[in-house]
């Protein structure tokens, strides 16, 4: 993941509430590959990737080794996301999407129905949960996918008493 960009550097996970049609990626990448190209902090050109897994998860990823992203940077990345949010109806800055695989496949639940997708069974203990709270991007290279009983939403379920 990103093997231009060094284990420190700061990433950005966007969740869509639904999968990419081919078209809708290649348009994403291109439009993601623009911005990354002029993408810049303080006049100074910021080393920048993105990509896009499992057809439904947006990632941006800067190095700030090279040169820090800044308030201004930050705002300009938000709002081509909002764009391509805007255009796809994506539901990207929705925070309660929790995201996890279910046979290769990206499953969204919302945290508020996290205690029962547990209950039912949607998302057992062994459920890869995918942490896209993660800022950095070593962790995301070693964390981002863990069993769900050791993700920070398991903390979350409520107490089951027989």
């Amino acid at each position: 993941m990103f093997p231009s960009l060094t284990g420190n550097g700061r990433i950005w996970i966007y969740v869509a509430n639904r999968k990419l049609t081919a078209i809708e990626i290649a348009d994403t990448k291109a439009k993601l590959a623009v911005f990354c190209e002029s993408w810049a902090a303080h006049g100074n050109q910021l080393k920048a990737d993105f990509d896009v897994f499992h057809n439904q998860l947006l990632v941006l990823g800067v190095d700030e080794q090279v040169e820090a992203a800044s308030g201004c940077s930050i705002d300009k990345a938000t709002a081509i996301f909002q764009q391509i949010d805007s255009e796809l109806q994506l539901d990207l800055f929705n925070r309660m999407n929790l995201s996890f695989l279910q046979n290769e496949e990206i499953r969204i639940v919302q945290m508020q129905d996290i205690n029962q997708a547990y209950i039912s069974g949607l998302i057992k203990e062994d459920t890869v949960f995918l942490d896209n709270t993660i800022s950095i991007l070593s962790d995301l290279r070693t964390r981002w996918q863990v069993p769900f009983k050791e993700s920070w939403a398991f903390s979350k379920i409520k107490s089951i008493t027989a």
